[in-house]
């Protein structure tokens, strides 16, 4: 992004954010003043992605599934056991040399 864009949107978040303390985003018609904003922020990269929920039954799945597949794989590098990084996670790091491997793909 040009110096001259990021600029012009700074500015446009100040004229939105001011229309806001006005209160007009709270009028019938004044709901595309919060979109804006919004889509504003995530243009500038300051508005943070929203967190993921957690899903008990997808994570006792991927549990399920990995400890198979440990059961199954050994350490390529030096033939250890290899453990579930975390639960639900689709990782497996060795015992004893510590390298970390991708056991797994996402499930959909």
């Amino acid at each position: 992004m040009s110096p001259e864009e990021e600029k012009e949107l700074h500015q446009r978040l100040i004229q939105l954010g001011d229309m806001m303390g006005d209160g007009l985003h709270y009028e019938r018609d004044g709901q595309w003043i919060s979109r804006e904003y919004k889509a504003t922020l995530r243009a500038l990269g300051l508005l943070k992605a929203p967190k993921r929920k957690h899903n008990p039954t997808k994570t006792l799945a991927v549990d399920e599934r990995m400890a198979q597949r440990v059961k199954d794989v050994a350490c390529t590098q030096c033939a250890g056991k290899l453990k579930q990084v975390r639960s639900g996670s689709l990782k497996a790091q060795c015992t004893r040399c510590k390298s970390k491997f991708t056991l797994l793909k996402t499930i959909k």
